[in-house]
């Protein structure tokens, strides 16, 4: 493939050999990898022509389509980058989000037909590509979860481009690759789904959020377009392990899940394992801030059901030190901060010197030379085979009885016992109590006497409250503000 510069490499190399094979498909269209090639290279000469500078951001406003990986490549081209947003989305957050990052143009969700269909500007698209290199950014994504103003995690066409190789290297990915997609493409986990298919010529086909609604369905579907590998958030994989599809149906194809995005507890990783005895399992971790992903697990040994699977050893190029408030290492056991360096470490926040500065830093254990880590803010302690395991959010870490308490480590002994689905622990500072939502079949009493048999005391939670449905996220995740918000004040 020779020396790679810049991501279209990928795209052009996998139309050059599967011309007329399906690459991106969604509920209502697909687009093979010439024609993406094509379509790539008009958006681009479009965008070219209205947008007079390069390195500019370029806003997409998604649906989960093959329209929107073709917009994603025409902003390569014009040597631009691109920013997805949620075409769904209420107009005041994403009018919030287009306030921050002002860009250039905004290409509104649309069908393959509405792209531009003008012959492309070749010679005009080579002299922008000789003017972008590796460190040039090729896509801002907004970090989930966050409180307080959005900020757009920039990331480098070579950091994606490591993050590409660490996947080939590590799975194998190959023409004959099929995915079954989950993540939306405004979230960071479709990153690893789309330049692996455009790097090996693999097919990705994006399950339509609603499917998700019936787990049946979505196995079903799994199985219709004999999908080979599963790259799904911790949250949709606790959806089909507690809704007992797999006593129904299962998914032959799959060779390989790959989940992450949060915590994830065996006991749910224990029942797809049972149902896919031949399937590699493989947990990942990384901040937005990284480029997807900067460590991973593979589930090869069994776990019990009371851990949490573990988030394991640095990806392809990359470094994880564990250090304590002081900026020192930890001894092996303890907890301490994630700091991540190397290959994927992003540029920062576009737009935000201020809060680049408060998270990107100098690595502490190196003052000789400019060295740039990433603070995760994520806690997490080596276990006895020496792989990571997450803890918790630093924030998320609470004075209680005397005692420093890790949320997370309270939720992964919940999460554990039989009848709990989903967990949520929030600190009530005023009155200093801790709290437990979860949504299960156990009751609010059963639960307790639970906990008390498993945790120290001054780690029990003093107020359980189980909710019917826990909210989440568009990522997926529990939507721990809404849990705080809504919950508590309406119990309380």
């Amino acid at each position: 493939m020779g020396l790679l510069t810049n991501l279209l490499h990928y795209l052009e190399y996998s139309a050059e050999r599967f011309p007329d094979k399906t690459a991106f498909s969604d509920e209502k269209e697909s687009v093979t990898f010439s024609r993406l090639l094509e379509l790539g290279r008009r958006i681009g000469s479009s965008i070219a022509g209205h947008v007079r500078d390069t390195h500019r951001p370029i806003a997409v406003l998604t649906s989960h389509s093959a329209c929107d990986i073709a917009a994603f490549i025409g902003v390569l081209y014009a040597g631009c980058f691109y920013i997805p947003l949620d075409a769904a989305a209420p107009d005041v957050y994403t009018t919030n989000r287009l306030r921050t990052i002002a860009p250039a143009m905004t290409i509104e969700a649309c069908t393959l037909d509405d792209l531009p269909q003008e012959t492309p500007d070749l010679e005009r698209l080579e002299t922008i590509r000789r003017h972008v290199l590796p460190t040039d950014p090729a896509y801002a994504i907004f970090t989930s979860g966050s409180t307080g103003a959005p900020k757009a995690a920039l990331i480098s066409h070579g950091s994606v481009v490591n993050l590409a190789e660490w996947f080939f290297e590590t799975f194998g990915f190959s023409e004959r690759t099929i995915f079954a997609a989950q993540a939306p493409l405004f979230f960071d986990a479709s990153v690893k789904e789309i330049y692996s298919t455009l790097r090996n010529g693999c097919t990705t086909y994006f399950l339509p959020k609603k499917l998700f609604f019936s787990p049946l369905k979505v196995i079903s579907r799994v199985r219709e377009v004999g999908a080979t590998v599963l790259p799904w958030a911790a949250a949709a994989m606790k959806m089909i392990a507690n809704s007992g599809v797999f006593e129904q149906s299962i998914p032959e194809s799959v060779e390989d899940v790959i989940f992450g995005g949060e915590n994830m507890p065996s006991k749910t990783l224990n029942i797809w394992k049972r149902a896919l005895p031949r399937v590699r399992f493989t947990n990942v971790y990384g901040p937005s801030e990284t480029t997807v992903d900067c460590a991973y697990y593979t589930a090869y040994r069994e776990l019990s059901d009371s851990v949490s699977v573990p988030i394991g050893y640095p990806t392809r190029a990359m470094e994880l030190l564990l250090l304590d408030e002081y900026g020192k290492p930890v001894p092996d056991g303890d907890p301490g901060e994630i700091y991540v360096r190397g290959a994927g470490v992003g540029l920062g926040y576009y737009g935000d010197p201020v809060q680049t500065a408060q998270s990107f830093v100098q690595n502490p254990l190196n003052p000789k030379y400019r060295d740039i880590v990433y603070r995760t803010g994520d806690i997490a302690k080596r276990n006895e085979y020496g792989e990571l395991v997450f803890l918790a959010r630093a924030d998320d870490q609470v004075k209680h009885m005397g005692s420093r308490i890790e949320l997370g480590e309270v939720e992964s002994v919940a999460a554990g016992i039989d009848g709990v689905r989903l967990v949520c622990c929030a600190y009530d500072k005023q009155r200093s109590k801790l709290i437990m939502f979860y949504e299960g079949s156990l009751s609010e009493q059963d639960l307790s006497i639970c906990l008390n048999a498993g945790l120290p005391r001054y780690m029990c939670p003093n107020v359980v409250i189980k909710v019917d449905e826990m909210p989440v996220t568009p990522n997926g995740k529990v939507d721990r503000i809404r849990v705080r918000d809504v919950y508590y004040e309406h119990k309380q």
